[in-house]
C-alpha cells in the first residue's frame, strides 16, 4: 500500500461561534478546498471532510507536497473569510504521513490507517501549543520539517488578504506579470504583486517549501513506499 498524507485541523478560537456562523464557516471551508484542488491539480488531493463546523480534513496522495496543500489551504482561508466574515480565521494543520486502510465515504466522515491515526494525534498536540503547523509519521525528521512549519506558521500569522491571495497564486507556479494578470476582480500591477509577495516572505518560503519537497520524497523513497 502506498503512503499518503492525511492533513486535519480546526479552526482557532472556533469555541466562541454561534452555530450560524459554524455553517457559514464549513461553506468557506468547503470553498477553500475546492480552490486547492483546482490550483494543485497535479497534487491528487481529495477526500475532504468537515467535523462540528470548525474542522476539516483531506488527503494528498503526492504526500510530497503535502506542506504546499497545507499552505495554499490556509491562505485560501485566510482571503475567504476575510471576504465572508470581514476577519481572517486561521486553523491548526497537522500533517501524517503513512499508510491507509480506508477512506471516507458517505457513512463515515472518518478514515482509518496510520495516517490518520498521525495526524489525529498530532493536532490533539498543536491545539495546546504555538506555533500550530506540525507533521508526524517521518521519524527524525519530523523535528526538522516542524521547525520550517514553525517559521510558516509564524509568517501566515501577520498576512494580510492580499498577501495570502498572492501566496495562493505563486504556489500554482505562476509568475508575478501571470499572477498580476490573473489578479480578481482586476488585473494588477506586476510591482503590486511583488511588494505583495516580498511582504508575505515569499522569497524565503518558495525555497524553504523546494527543501521540504526534496526531503519528503527523500524520507518516502528511503523507506520503499510508493505514491510519488
Amino acid at each position: 500500500m502506498s503512503i499518503v498524507a492525511v492533513i486535519t485541523g480546526d479552526v482557532n478560537a472556533s469555541e466562541r461561534m454561534g452555530q450560524a456562523h459554524k455553517k457559514r464557516l464549513e461553506q468557506v471551508l468547503s470553498s477553500s478546498f475546492q480552490d486547492m484542488v483546482v490550483a494543485l491539480d497535479k497534487c491528487q488531493i481529495d477526500h475532504f471532510t468537515c467535523f462540528r463546523g470548525d474542522a476539516w480534513q483531506f488527503v494528498v496522495k503526492t504526500p510530497a507536497k503535502a506542506v504546499d496543500a497545507a499552505l495554499f489551504f490556509r491562505a485560501s482561508l485566510l482571503v475567504q473569510s476575510q471576504e465572508e466574515f470581514g476577519k481572517k480565521q486561521h486553523t491548526s494543520v497537522a500533517i501524517g504521513f503513512g499508510e491507509v486502510d480506508f477512506f471516507p465515504d458517505d457513512i463515515s466522515a472518518a478514515g482509518g490507517g496510520d495516517a490518520y491515526r498521525l495526524s489525529g494525534h498530532k493536532l490533539d498536540k498543536l491545539r495546546k501549543r504555538m506555533p500550530g503547523m506540525g507533521v508526524s509519521g517521518l521519524g527524525k525528521k519530523d523535528v526538522g520539517i516542524d521547525a520550517v512549519l514553525g517559521v510558516l506558521d509564524a509568517l501566515v500569522r501577520q498576512w494580510t488578504a492580499l498577501q495570502a491571495k498572492a501566496v495562493c497564486l505563486a504556489l500554482k507556479g505562476l509568475l508575478q506579470e501571470e499572477i498580476a494578470k490573473e489578479w480578481e476582480p482586476r488585473p494588477i500591477t506586476q510591482q503590486a504583486v511583488q511588494k505583495h509577495l516580498y511582504a508575505a516572505g515569499w522569497p524565503g518560503i518558495e525555497p524553504a517549501l523546494e527543501w521540504v519537497y526534496t526531503t519528503l520524497k527523500g524520507c518516502i523513497l528511503d523507506n520503499n513506499l510508493a505514491g510519488l
